[in-house]
């Protein structure tokens, strides 16, 4: 098993032939968004493990059948990715396959796994239902803005900690992606942004704080998210888990349509 370095990744652009197209892989093979590849060869890889910082999670692509990476990939788990990942604070490894081909049950027959189903919208057309925030208390900034970079707020970090999962750093979300938050007096509540970027796709990260939910606030910053990637000529993704009820109706309440889904696994390491 290898590691390819940054200049390497586009090595494995062949393997996304067959599959549902994750921004979340692309994104990291075309370094907009932090990662890591890990593949059966370096010049002509077959199959691959791609990492993004953001999801926290790992992706399988490639060849399903190809015996020298998969009868390895156990063992690499435990000796090289186990370190790598404790020293960032995770205990907890989260795989999806790039193809329904890829049989997790299977490949980590050994390990107590958990099982989720993850669904994709897209925005059908390029019309986005834009509601109106009644609540006048409110103010939205352009994370773009001067009003942003040069105004303080009580809890800036919230948003910082965001940019800093999803991105290498701010001036590289700044030069690529958009974002907005929901203010109330000095207090952030809510944040909308680009969380991963490819050359015709913007996934959509948000976050609203509890208390402020269920008020309007995250229906509005992204509604004003995906008119940016809509206006930029790029497409939204909207990607979240079968249970997340909330995330769900937020984005068919934008206009969003569900186009796939997909199977991811976990286990404790």
């Amino acid at each position: 098993m290898f590691e390819l370095t940054q200049d390497s990744f586009y090595k494995i652009i062949p393997l996304l032939k067959y599959g549902h197209s994750h921004p979340e892989i692309l994104s990291v093979i075309q370094n907009n968004n932090p990662g890591w590849i890990f593949s059966d060869q370096i010049d002509s890889p077959r199959t691959a493990l791609v990492w993004s910082q953001g999801m926290k999670g790992f992706y399988l692509i490639g060849d399903h059948n190809n015996d020298a990476f998969v009868t390895k990939l156990d063992g690499f788990i435990n000796m090289t990715l186990k370190p790598r990942m404790e020293e960032l604070g995770m205990d907890y490894f989260e795989v999806s396959g790039y193809h329904d081909q890829w049989n997790m049950e299977s490949l980590f027959a050994s390990r107590g796994i958990q099982q989720w189903i993850q669904l994709v919208f897209m925005l059908k057309g390029n019309e986005i239902q834009s509601p109106v925030l009644n609540d006048h208390r409110i103010r939205i900034v352009d994370l773009h803005s001067p009003t942003w970079r040069n105004q303080e707020y009580i809890n800036k970090g919230f948003v910082n900690e965001h940019l800093d999962l999803f991105w290498y750093t701010p001036v590289d979300f700044y030069q690529k992606g958009y974002g907005y938050v929901a203010i109330d007096g000095k207090e952030i509540i809510g944040v909308c942004y680009s969380s991963f970027v490819t050359e015709t796709t913007h996934a959509i990260g948000i976050e609203i704080l509890p208390h402020y939910q269920k008020r309007g606030v995250g229906t509005h910053l992204a509604s004003l998210v995906v008119k940016k990637i809509i206006d930029s000529g790029c497409l939204p993704y909207w990607d979240c888990s079968l249970d997340n009820e909330a995330s769900k109706n937020l984005a068919i309440r934008l206009g969003f349509q569900k186009i796939h889904q997909y199977k991811c696994v976990g286990f404790n390491i």
